[in-house]
């Protein structure tokens, strides 16, 4: 199973920290490259920890430069979207 469908398939029992998430990918570039395909296609939704949407332009921009690794990972979780568990 790919790492995004088996982040899908992790997310059907709750939101996770992109912390765990992580742990799914082989590496920093392909945990960047798979979950913005995942955000980008609409199966996830990124939240803040006061369980607020991040912005398209500001998770473009994490995942871009590369932010996301540092400081924002362990305040930010994924959520399932209903498209996203129809793929599952």
């Amino acid at each position: 199973m790919s790492p995004e469908l088996e982040t899908l398939d992790q997310l059907l029992g709750g939101d996770l920290p992109l912390k765990v998430i992580h742990e799914l990918y082989l590496d920093d570039d392909h945990f960047r490259r798979g979950v913005s395909g995942l955000l980008s296609s609409g199966d996830v939704k990124l939240l803040n920890v006061d369980e607020s949407e991040v912005p398209a332009w500001r998770w473009r921009e994490l995942f871009g430069a590369a932010a996301v690794m540092n400081d924002d990972l362990p305040n930010m979780k994924l959520r399932i979207t209903a498209q996203g568990a129809r793929r599952i």
